[in-house]
């Protein structure tokens, strides 16, 4: 995964250097300088590579993947901080919303209890090094830290831990003179590990994973 994540910001760091030595003369990072605020939508699918452990006379372990589609909306904030003629800063902070969206589904080793595992209230702290492309129009790269909390529902006595992980992205935004924008992202969440004790009633039947999230990201905005 590192791997990955190394080539994925090498991509964006050479995508960005190459547009700033082909940026026209037409291009100004003041157009976005400020603070802003705007409403988003993502489509998740979600990957969860992990183990499910249960001790009985003997010890079994099995391994695998499950996963699913999470949609969520909220809201995100920030500034845009001016560093050049063409280079610019974004500071920001999104929430996804605190509806509770299903991510996977396990049963125990006798394929009897099922467990379905939620995530909810997703937030985001990030920063995104942008150039300015042309007067209202702009790439970028966002590094940041991801947050969630997970519930497990149906037929388990244990709760699962909060995670949280690394997200890296690649996006556009256009604004207009009025000060109203529009982004385009997508990107990926790496998201540490989680478990969850007491599948079926058994308090040794353990499941435990890593999160990733591939996402795509569209938000509508307005720059003061």
């Amino acid at each position: 995964m590192k791997a990955l994540r190394t080539k994925i910001c090498t991509y964006a760091i050479a995508l960005l250097t190459s547009i700033c030595f082909a940026t026209p003369s037409s291009a100004g990072s003041s157009d976005f300088s400020g603070i802003w605020i705007a409403g988003h939508a993502e489509l998740n699918v979600v990957a969860i590579d992990g183990t499910h452990s249960e001790t009985t006379d003997t010890h079994e372990t099995d391994a695998g993947t499950v996963g699913g589609f999470a949609p969520t909306a909220g809201y995100e904030v920030g500034f845009n901080i001016p560093i050049g003629p063409v280079f610019f800063v974004t500071v920001g902070y999104a929430d996804g919303g605190g509806d509770s969206e299903k991510i996977a589904d396990f049963r125990d080793q006798k394929n009897v209890a099922d467990v379905s595992l939620h995530a909810k209230d997703p937030t985001w702290y990030y920063i995104a090094p942008s150039i300015s492309i042309f007067d209202n129009s702009a790439v970028y790269v966002k590094f940041g830290q991801a947050e969630a909390k997970l519930k497990a529902i149906g037929d388990v006595t244990g709760s699962p831990n909060n995670i949280d992980g690394d997200m890296w992205g690649i996006g556009t935004t256009s604004i207009a003179d009025n000060g109203l924008f529009f982004k385009t992202e997508a990107g990926a969440i790496q998201y540490e590990q989680f478990v969850v004790t007491g599948i079926g009633g058994n308090a040794t039947s353990t499941v435990e994973g890593n999160p990733l999230v591939g996402y795509g990201h569209v938000a509508i905005g307005y720059k003061f």
